[in-house]
């Protein structure tokens, strides 16, 4: 699992900016409910889905950020690439958990990992566009509903930290 998250990082990282900045000006917010309210609902429901998709967006997110600071703070894009990295980790964990909760088969890890690294592109895309629409209306990659995005992010993202120290 780790090797073909490795690679896709090393790949991914760098091609993000290249993506934003090929993307058409007509991008909107996407339709998604916000991550905050994915996340609250994953945990008083136990949705694995729900929680997945968290787990994915923020990984999504994460990747675009790093990418963002690359230049002028190496350690901020550092920082968020661990933290990208250790969503990934946690979704396909979480995908894998319940797969073999429904099936009570060992689950493909290297199938799961496909499928998370698919849906994190697909992401990433979608925040590129919706991050040079911003730029494109109002000068700035940023607005409120994005700066909600990434503090459900960081909620998220505390969340694994204090799992996993358990």
């Amino acid at each position: 699992m780790t090797s073909n998250l490795q690679k896709f990082f090393s790949f991914s990282i760098p091609c993000v900016l290249a993506v934003a900045l090929s993307a058409p000006a007509f991008a909107q917010k996407p339709g998604w409910v916000p991550v905050a309210e994915l996340l609250l609902g994953s945990m008083g429901t136990a949705d694995a889905n729900q929680m997945t998709e968290v787990m994915n967006r923020c990984t999504a997110l994460n990747m675009t950020l790093s990418a963002l600071t690359a230049q002028d703070s190496p350690d901020v894009s550092a920082g968020y690439e661990n933290q990208a990295l250790q969503l990934v980790q946690n979704g396909i964990m979480i995908a894998m958990n319940t797969e073999k909760m429904l099936t009570g088969i060992e689950p493909d890890i290297e199938t799961l990992s496909t499928n998370a690294i698919d849906a994190v592109k697909e992401m990433l895309g979608t925040y590129n566009l919706w991050m040079e629409d911003n730029y494109n209306d109002a000068g700035s990659y940023f607005n409120n509903e994005l700066e909600i995005e990434m503090k459900g992010c960081e909620l998220a993202t505390k969340f694994i930290l204090q799992m996993s120290s358990r």
